[in-house]
């Protein structure tokens, strides 16, 4: 097992995409955290793994397949993230996601279950998330009958918005501009080191991997209490029936492993967690040139 390191070198654009089309109109939402199909993609192409398959559900089946093979690995193939945030040259100890806006330590969050602001603040133990939302520039370009890639092109009146990612370490009630590196648990046993496209409009991202010291690290902020777990990434909820009107493993794939769901932690000490179930895209086939399709998801 080795940590593996992702490193954005730019501000990343992570979103769910919605599925939209003439008759339907929608946002599309930010995320702080790349989706664990995100991590998985970004590792084919830094390995050079090319899918066939046309399918793209089954397309992450194969996806996940070549990697266990490639990079000899076992199941659970990734675990994670944690966060860590780079402000004025110091990197932060390694944070969770909470209900998308905020990461904070592990420490932060008490015994009753609501997280400690005050405490976070006073160590830099807390950071924000926000997106700016940037326009971008629609772009074609023509493919010749024998596979040549042409010109890039601009298709005139083609506009439309993106997020980028933006994150702020919180101490003593100032927010500092910081910024971030994910860190997973990849149960494999060969190097991964290279330079990647990383989300979505091109951004650049360094994947890189460290020994099983940096793992046992990266464990230690984990071991609150026993018995209790925190969600570092969506949990995916598939429906067993049509009619699931329960979040329990009886009506929802994804929930064999717990017995009770506590809800995401609040900043106020009289409101209790709270239990949120969200729409979350998972991503673009780029074999394809289609989206993936939407599922019912718990946020970290």
């Amino acid at each position: 097992m080795k940590m593996l390191i992702v490193e954005p070198v730019e501000p990343l654009s992570l979103s769910s995409s919605p599925i939209t089309g003439i008759e339907l109109l929608s946002s599309v939402n930010p995320l702080p955290l790349p989706l664990p199909t995100t991590v998985a993609g970004a590792l084919g192409a830094c390995l050079g793994i090319e899918l066939m398959s046309s399918d793209p559900i089954k397309g992450i089946e194969e996806l996940v397949d070549k990697l266990l093979d490639r990079l000899r690995c076992r199941e659970p193939l990734l675990l994670g993230p944690l966060t860590q945030f780079n402000a004025e040259n110091r990197w932060s100890e390694p944070m969770v996601n909470i209900g998308w806006k905020l990461f904070a330590n592990p420490k932060c969050i008490s015994k009753e279950l609501h997280i400690d602001t005050e405490k976070c603040e006073e160590s830099g133990d807390l950071a924000r998330f926000e997106a700016i939302i940037a326009t971008g520039v629609s772009i074609e370009r023509k493919v010749s009958p024998i596979g040549a890639m042409g010109e890039k092109k601009i298709k005139i009146g083609y506009l439309y918005k993106y997020p980028i990612s933006v994150y702020k370490v919180i101490q003593a009630s100032i927010a500092k501009p910081a910024r971030p590196r994910f860190l997973y648990l990849l149960n494999c046993d060969e190097k991964i080191d290279g330079y990647v496209r990383f989300g979505g409009e091109g951004r650049i991202a360094k994947m890189y991997t460290r020994e099983l010291e940096a793992v046992k690290s990266m464990e230690m902020p984990l071991n609150i209490s026993k018995e209790l777990y925190i969600a570092l990434s969506p949990i995916p909820l598939l429906p067993i029936r049509e009619e699931a009107l329960y979040l329990d493993s009886q009506s929802m794939l994804g929930l064999n492993f717990v017995s009770e769901i506590i809800g995401i932690p609040q900043q106020s000490k009289e409101k209790l967690p709270k239990v949120v179930v969200e729409n979350i895209g998972l991503g673009y086939y780029e074999v394809k040139r289609v989206r993936r399709p939407l599922i019912l998801a718990l946020p970290p």
